[in-house]
């Protein structure tokens, strides 16, 4: 069973296509984008399948909304200094811990982790998903966390390390942690030893890049 984030008291308060975008998305979450008509989401909104297409053209459309919301948001898991490239010479390694808070933050809102668990269903059929998947979520952060690494090296601010090595060795293992908690958050199971894990593995990470004389 289906259940929608919009109250039916107060759905009728919403406008039209914000209440189409939120019933698309917990159907696409619960069922799969292709398992789910264009009829089924006028009938779950309470209006006609002909009024849809008033606000979307079709329902790729509503998916490709969909997406775009996502990364938009998840600009946000990046600090307000490492969105500035000139600022880049002022950051501290408490940027990183930072940025993980940022993204863990995020993606405990009940939407964003919706579409999280749609881009990795759709990311073998939909190129907006992997790119999701690869780039924003995978390759953008490990390229950051390189070119923060390289930076602080250069200016002495960490111990002289392989910024390439250790931004993987940081980051993809945090993709499997947060992979991990929106698995178990989906299901409403406890999530505090993964939430752990992911804060030991930024401790573990800082203590290894932190030179003596910054400790």
């Amino acid at each position: 069973m289906v259940h929608f984030m919009n109250d039916p008291k107060t759905k009728n308060i919403k406008p039209t296509k914000e209440r189409i975008f939120e019933v698309s998305l917990e159907l696409f979450a619960a069922k799969g984008f292709d398992a789910v008509s264009v009829r089924e989401i006028g009938r779950n909104v309470g209006i006609r399948e002909s009024s849809i297409y008033n606000h979307y053209p079709s329902k790729n459309a509503i998916l490709d909304d969909i997406f775009q919301y996502f990364e938009k948001e998840l600009i946000k898991m990046r600090p307000l200094e490492a969105r500035n490239p000139e600022k880049i010479n002022e950051l501290t390694p408490d940027v990183f811990r930072e940025r993980v808070n940022r993204t863990l933050n995020i993606l405990k809102t009940p939407k964003m982790a919706k579409i999280f668990q749609i881009s990795s269903s759709e990311q073998f059929r939909d190129e907006r998903a992997k790119k999701i998947i690869l780039h924003t979520l995978i390759k953008e952060p490990q390229q950051f966390t390189e070119k923060v690494l390289e930076k602080m090296v250069e200016n002495k601010t960490i111990k002289p390390v392989n910024p390439k090595i250790l931004s993987v060795e940081f980051q993809y293992p945090l993709f499997s942690l947060f992979l991990e908690y929106l698995l178990l958050s989906s299901e409403n199971s406890d999530t505090s030893a993964v939430e752990e894990a992911i804060s030991n593995h930024v401790d573990y990470f800082l203590d290894t890049i932190r030179g003596e004389n910054s400790k």
